[in-house]
């Protein structure tokens, strides 16, 4: 298959699947895909992207698509798959490279078979159709018109699935189905037709009462789901199994013939006389093996064809071990071929292959071997081809297992296996060997916390470790999971009984010393990966190197490109080379693209190795390059934000920058980017500021607000910007200086510690002006507008946005604009003036839509629905509150959906709903303290005690305005707490005198 939609979406061949990117191009790629060999309209791919809400720049945005998906079909020998045919676009490809035109032939051939009176032909024509499934169709596409179309493919397998039952039920296999039939109900209770199935199955197996009990479960459900009597066919096949009618067919007390033939199944052979020689070729296996017991259980049931194990496999069962150096391999290779030494009695042969890697090492290998099967000096022929065959024919019909030890990348592996079933064969490799036949892969991954742990203690004593737990928990850390390097480290205690695990914990903490520490009498950490890295070609290597400068948990494939200076897809090759080698490890996260990342080890040993080849300044230039790589990319995600360079500054750096297709591609949906990338900003801003570049850490610092403010990551915000302000004080770069100041300003505004913002702005808004940077001087002035606002000062609040919207409009700054207009807008409707709130709100909504800005404009819509509130327009209120809300929930934006969330909340209580406007701003006010939104807080506090008190819950009411005139003092917002203040006391003058006729006043 090339392109799989029975699941989640996937394109590729030859057992490869390819990165399909970002959120709008797999849906552009579901789109094509669902229509194959039809023309699609582009109208329709943007519809499937952004449903009734396009940007202006849709169509641009699906070329861009387009373009990088006809780069994956490239990649996968398929260039000319997508053509542009008027009015949009065509995907032409095989049928049969298609699972879903697949499966839909395969199951009108089905049909045509059962037709035609060949019901097990057609039962297993329909396996076939339902093994292309992987999960539920297209799963993990936000499309809704893409949603749709999979749940018709969803219902088209399901009704495979019952095609299916029926041909076997018809076939005599009612044991086969019953616990499938069993599951399936329960999945899916209204389907009456499983229902029936599920009887008859249990009625045919001798399970007359349990069959009966599924007739009343079957009524129960459709009777309290869809409120409907079962149809005729169920009544009727129930009345058939309580008078055991002989139409439905024998029971197992009187068997039915199976019609379909039996899988075939692997038989050991008989017991026969040993072989002259048994090859025992096997290392010892270490007594003190933990951690592995999941993996050796599932590879002895594979080997030992035990009855639970995997019996999809044909012929003779290779196992291929795969890790990275050290993780344990040959270890768990070597105790499960002892475990297993029983079972093939003829013998083992092993080889241990890390030093061997050239073609005429395969010749002296098989030579070898003959040797150990009992073969001598001329009787061995010459050449790999005619050795091969001699080896497998003395193998042929006999049990005997080989072990193939760290096999290298270039050895030839095929000559040296088995022919013969009844051999097995287990292959240990930093690679994953994906080309040999019929392979089974077991990955091994570095042990956690507890299996670290539980090794250390076996080698060292349960009394040593229990007596410094914390040192033995820092040590297995230390020793990053490795079991390698905790056998080195273990063995190094045992040797010294009077050294403190803290004593090496302490020598491992000095990073530049860390692998000489690891060594001890022929165990040796550092030539093992060096294995691995010699390995590699120059540029690989040299990859591996820069690699060590990211200082990030993970990393994204583009950094690979900026730190060689290369192409993305050249970069991405050799970083997947680097993967294959087992020196970097990939991390995938759900619905997101891969990403990659340094063992902490092989880290160091990379770090070694840079400072040994690469100069001083190749260092700092390559670091460069991707620090300002992030910077790029998250002003895309900036301009996509905010349609433009707007409500932000930035410096001079000079950008590392990608082909435009790239950056679209890395960068996908902004929200989901920014999401990925947060723990890497956060630390290529500590970078930058270590690497003395100063300019590049304040602006990608400020940048990196966009991400901070709509998440409420406060603490980010506060490390990035302290970092930048450090650095550029140090440097005496005093715009980077008034920056950060700014920056920290608005996270003191947003957290509601106005004294705090006040210095900061006063500092900020003084060096902008002597630096002459306007902008910065008209950001600042709006932000310290908004706290005049909440203190009451009207004067000065007026005063400043009037000098910031004149800066915005001349440095055309539009969303900075409309910032402002929104603000003032909140201070038209104050005064009363509601029209001239409206005209302000119409201006700012006009530039949000023009550039793009779904983020401001949905801070507008909250803005109209608050004027249409004040002024009981309470129809019109509705729609903006939802639009504003579905923004934030589709941008992410956490903080202005709790203040969506607020306003809908106000809106229900509005509509006199109260029960659910409580619901609503109840869980509200938990958001709002966890991101903490303390403004929000006390607002949800003053609505819920007016709640409360117009419903007669008058204690209650009064705890709420309590503790919101407590929040609103302490923020400075005068205006609210003297609305919450007249409130309680309005409540107290009802609890002193509960007269009917003395209410509460409205706020």
């Amino acid at each position: 298959m090339l392109l799989r939609l029975l699941g989640p979406v996937e394109l590729g061949s030859d057992n490869r699947s390819v990165n399909l990117g970002g959120t709008r191009q797999r849906i552009v790629l579901a789109v094509l895909a669902l229509n194959t060999n039809r023309i699609v309209p582009v109208n329709q791919l943007i519809d499937a992207v952004w449903s009734t809400e396009p940007p202006s720049t849709a169509r641009s945005q699906i070329q861009i698509c387009i373009s990088a998906l006809r780069r994956l079909f490239d990649e996968v020998g398929r260039p000319d798959a997508i053509s542009t045919r008027p009015p949009g676009y065509l995907l032409q490809l095989d049928p049969a490279d298609v699972d879903s035109l697949r499966f839909a032939a395969l199951t009108a051939d089905a049909r045509r078979q059962a037709d035609a009176g060949a019901k097990a032909q057609a039962a297993e024509t329909l396996r076939t159709a339902l093994a292309l499934w992987r999960g539920k169709a297209l799963s993990g596409i936000p499309s809704e018109p893409v949603q749709r179309a999979a749940t018709v493919l969803n219902d088209q397998w399901l009704a495979a699935v019952e095609e299916r039952i029926q041909l076997d039920l018809d076939l005599g296999c009612h044991q086969e189905v019953t616990g499938e039939l069993q599951g399936l109900v329960g999945e899916h209770p209204l389907r009456e037709r499983l229902h029936t199935f599920l009887m008859l199955a249990l009625y045919r197996c001798g399970r007359r009462a349990d069959a009966l009990e599924a007739a009343r479960q079957a009524r129960k459900v459709l009777a309290e789901e869809l409120g409907l009597d079962p149809s005729e066919e169920l009544h009727r096949l129930t009345r058939a199994i309580l008078q055991r009618d002989p139409t439905l067919g024998a029971t197992d007390e009187q068997p039915t013939p199976v019609a379909r033939p039996a899988d075939p199944k692997w038989a050991p052979p008989q017991p026969r006389t040993p072989a002259v020689v048994l090859p025992r070729q096997l290392p010892a296996s270490i007594t003190d093996f933990v951690g592995r017991e999941p993996q050796l259980d599932q590879i002895r049931r594979l080997l030992a064809r035990e009855p639970d194990g995997d019996q999809t496999l044909q012929g003779m069962p290779i196992v291929v071990i795969s890790g990275m150096g050290g993780v344990g391999k040959s270890s768990l290779a070597i105790r499960t071929a002892h475990e297993l030494s029983d079972h093939y009695s003829d013998g083992q042969l092993y080889a241990d292959l890390r030093s061997w890697d050239r073609q005429d090492h395969t010749a002296e290998l098989l030579a070898r071997f003959l040797r150990a099967l009992g073969l001598t000096g001329s009787a061995i022929p010459d050449g790999i081809e005619e050795r091969s065959k001699l080896y497998r024919s003395m193998l042929s019909g006999k049990r005997l297992l080989l072990v193939l030890d760290d096999v290298p990348p270039d050895l030839q592996v095929l000559p040296l296996l088995p022919g013969s079933s009844s051999c097995a064969v287990v292959i240990t490799s930093r690679l994953r060997l994906t080309g040999l036949p019929g392979a089974r892969q077991v990955a091994l991954d570095v042990f956690d916390l507890a299996q670290s742990l539980e090794m250390l203690t076996t080698l060292v004593g349960p009394d040593r470790v229990a007596a410094s737990q914390q040192d033995a928990s820092e040590l297995a850390k230390l020793c990053g999971g490795l079991p390698l390097a905790l056998r080195i480290a273990g063995a190094r205690l045992v040797s010294r009984p009077h050294w403190r695990l803290g004593g090496l914990v302490h020598r491992l903490r000095d990073e530049a010393k860390r692998l000489d520490e690891f060594t001890h009498h022929g165990l040796e950490l550092r030539s093992n990966i060096e294995l691995a890295y010699r390995a590699l070609d120059g540029v690989g290597q040299r990859l591996l190197r820069l690699c060590s400068l990211l200082r990030a948990p993970d990393f994204p494939s583009w950094t690979a490109a900026a730190l060689l200076d290369s192409s993305v897809i050249e970069a991405e090759d050799i970083l997947e080379s680097l993967v294959d080698a087992q020196l970097v490890d990939i991390v995938q996260y759900p619905d997101a693209s891969p990403r990659y990342r340094l063992h902490d080890l092989i880290r160091v040993y990379a770090a070694e190795k840079l400072g040994e080849v690469e100069t001083e300044r190749e260092r700092v230039v390559a670091l460069a390059r991707v620090l300002s790589g992030w910077l790029a990319l998250a002003e895309e995600a900036h301009r996509s934000d905010y349609g433009g360079n707007y409500t932000t500054l930035h410096g001079t750096a000079t950008r590392w920058t990608m082909d435009p297709a790239d950056v679209a591609e890395h960068v996908g949906d902004p929200a989901d980017w920014w999401e990925a990338e947060r723990r890497a900003l956060v630390v290529a801003v500590r970078q930058s500021a270590d690497a003395g570049l100063v300019e590049l850490c304040w602006d990608l610092a400020l940048t990196a607000v966009s991400l901070f403010e709509s998440k409420g990551y406060f603490d980010d915000w506060r490390e990035c910007a302290t970092t930048a302000y450090a650095a550029a004080e140090r440097a005496g770069n005093r715009v980077g200086m008034a920056a950060m100041r700014y920056s920290l300003g608005t996270l003191h505004m947003f957290q509601t510690r106005l004294a705090e913002a006040d210095v900061c702005f006063a500092t900020a808004l003084e060096i902008f002006a002597e630096e002459g940077v306007e902008h910065g001087s008209g950001l600042v002035l709006r932000n310290a507008a908004h706290i005049d606002g909440l203190r009451g000062d009207t004067g000065s609040m007026l005063a400043k946005y009037a000098r910031s919207l004149e800066i915005m409009r001349r440095v055309g700054d539009r969303i900075g604009e409309a910032h402002i207009m929104r603000s003032l807008a909140r201070h038209r409707m104050d005064e009363g003036d509601h029209g001239g709130a409206i005209e302000l709100l119409d201006q700012a909504l006009v530039i949000c839509r023009e550039t793009g800005c779904l983020r401001v404009e949905a801070q507008v819509m909250h803005r109209f629905a608050e004027v249409y509130l004040a002024t009981d327009q309470i129809e019109l209120a509705r729609q903006p509150i939802y639009r504003a809300l579905r923004i934030v929930r589709a941008t992410g934006d956490r903080i202005g959906e709790t203040h969506a969330l607020y306003g809908l909340g106000i809106l229900r209580h509005r509509e006199g709903r109260p029960d659910n406007a409580s619901m609503i701003l109840t869980h509200t006010l938990n958001r709002s303290r966890r991101l903490g939104e303390r403004l929000i807080e006390a607002r949800c506090r003053y609505s819920l005690g007016e709640i409360a008190l117009a419903t007669g819950r008058i204690s209650g009411g009064m705890e709420h305005l309590r503790a919101a005139c407590d929040l609103f003092e302490h923020l400075g917002s005068t205006v609210w707490y003297e609305r919450a203040n007249s409130l309680l006391a309005d409540a107290d003058l009802l609890t002193a005198h509960p007269d009917p006729t003395v209410a509460p006043a409205a706020s």
